[in-house]
């Protein structure tokens, strides 16, 4: 019997193919981090909607095949298939999810999955309901089980080469998928090549027999890519969630080992540094030679700066006001120092009441703002400083702006391209980025505007 295809279902089955290729390859770092139930879950909502894939793939490639004979699908059987499928497509996910596979598994574990392509195929034609018969060249079949062995050993290699892809490489995980949805396609295709039909009695059950029309078949094509696509954005979301919330870990853990120093230098050296100072003093006075007096005097000054820029460096890297006071009082406190030593006038505008904030999150804010005003008053010469902290759209934004003469336009290109020119803007910079935030430095006649922004959680 002369058969034809449908060109645009068969470019279409293709294309489901590359899909559930490109979906396995997605979701299997997904299970492959998760543990206990959450990766049970995330390995059935994998299994099905890359098995869907594989049997939307066959399915629709039955149906771009013609025969000059009506053809029904006995829809329980098309069900079967759909089941063997998911199974097909469970299994190589849980393969891809296994940290280590050697080259002997991955070769018997691709003679498994492979099997399980060969069935959905064959349960697939079983379902069809037509005045023909079938039968297979056995030339022709073999070569197809062996293609499909060869597929998926050569899949389950590029799950496992292509799955941990990082985003500017992840055109290498788009081509692994092209190259395991055409050979899954071939897989197919090459069974069907080897089917010879020929006409027979009309004698058989038509009980559940159902006709699909190439709408139907589009329409079953294009609701296996949707559910492909949903399981793809689903696991894209909970990627970003857990970098998002690595990153604030990462950030917690940066704070804490900042205030550990803080607190050492303070307490360990600090106070080790003012017992020298206390020593040096009593020896000092008791010693009656001039130079020996001036050369102790020298050394406590030295003392004296060191523990002074101690103090400095611990206050820095873990202010202690904002464990005391929080970040608002503690924000007035220095502000109203700053005023009063530099002689600079600062307009603090808390414009909106502040929601609840991290510790990270003061300390970063409270570091951008000590730079700003140290750098006001040591190379701008300024004679008033504004300090804007507000909330708009989940966003917490702070601007310090001064009256100054302005950055230097050389030093501000160099700002902008991130180095780091000595004015404290790598610091700052550091603690905005470590939160997911931007801190933009413009800089004119007209003065200075640091501007951070920063995302808050939901």
């Amino acid at each position: 019997m002369a058969a034809s295809y449908n060109y645009f279902l068969v470019i279409l089955s293709i294309f489901i193919a590359i899909s559930a290729a490109y979906a396995a390859l997605d979701l299997a770092p997904r299970i492959t981090v998760a543990r206990g139930w959450v990766r049970l879950a995330w390995l059935t909502c994998g299994a099905f909607a890359v098995g869907i894939g594989f049997w939307s793939m066959h399915f629709t490639g039955m149906l771009a095949f013609s025969l000059p004979v009506p053809v029904d699908y006995d829809w329980p059987t098309v069900l079967l298939s759909l089941t063997a499928g998911v199974f097909a497509a469970g299994f190589s996910l849980f393969v891809l999810s296994q940290e280590t596979m050697g080259r002997i598994q991955i070769v018997a574990l691709g003679i498994l999955v492979g099997a399980a392509l060969i069935t959905i195929h064959n349960i697939g034609m079983r379902a069809m309901r037509m005045a023909a018969e079938y039968r297979y060249d056995f030339r022709l079949a073999s070569v197809t089980v062996m293609l499909a062995v060869f597929v998926s050993v050569t899949g389950l290699w590029l799950g496992f080469r292509f799955r941990d892809e990082i985003n500017d490489r992840a055109w290498r995980k788009i081509a692994g998928a092209l190259v395991a949805g055409a050979a899954i396609s071939s897989v197919h295709y090459s069974a069907m090549a080897a089917a010879t039909f020929s006409p027979s009695s009309p004698d058989f059950d038509v009980a559940h027999a159902v006709r699909i029309s190439t709408i139907g078949a589009a329409a079953i094509a294009m609701a296996t890519l949707v559910i492909q696509g949903l399981a793809m954005t689903t696991a894209f979301a909970n990627k970003r969630l857990a970098e998002q919330k690595a990153r604030e870990q990462l950030v917690h853990w940066q704070n804490e080992e900042r205030r550990r120093i803080g607190r050492n230098l303070h307490d360990d050296i600090g106070q080790g540094l003012f017992a020298v100072k206390l020593d040096l003093v009593r020896l000092r006075d008791s010693v009656e030679d001039l130079t020996a007096r001036k050369s102790l005097s020298d050394s406590i000054n030295i003392i004296n700066a060191s523990m002074e820029r101690v103090r400095t460096i611990s206050h820095l890297m873990y202010p202690p006001e904002l464990e005391t006071l929080g970040f608002r009082a503690a924000t007035i406190v220095y502000v109203d120092g700053f005023r009063e030593r530099s002689g600079i006038c600062v307009d603090l505008n808390f414009a909106t009441p502040l929601p609840h904030l991290s510790l990270a999150l003061e300390c970063a804010l409270f570091k951008v703002i000590q730079e700003s005003l140290l750098n006001a008053a040591r190379h701008s010469g300024s004679q008033a400083v504004q300090i804007q902290i507000r909330v708009e759209n989940n966003q917490l934004e702070l601007k310090v702006k001064d009256d100054g003469r302005g950055i230097p336009a050389e030093t501000l290109r160099t700002l902008q391209r991130g180095a780091n020119p000595g004015l404290g803007s790598a610091v700052m910079q550091s603690r905005i980025e470590e939160l997911g935030g931007q801190l933009e430095i413009t800089s004119g006649a007209w003065g200075t505007l640091v501007k951070a922004v920063i995302p808050l959680p939901a």
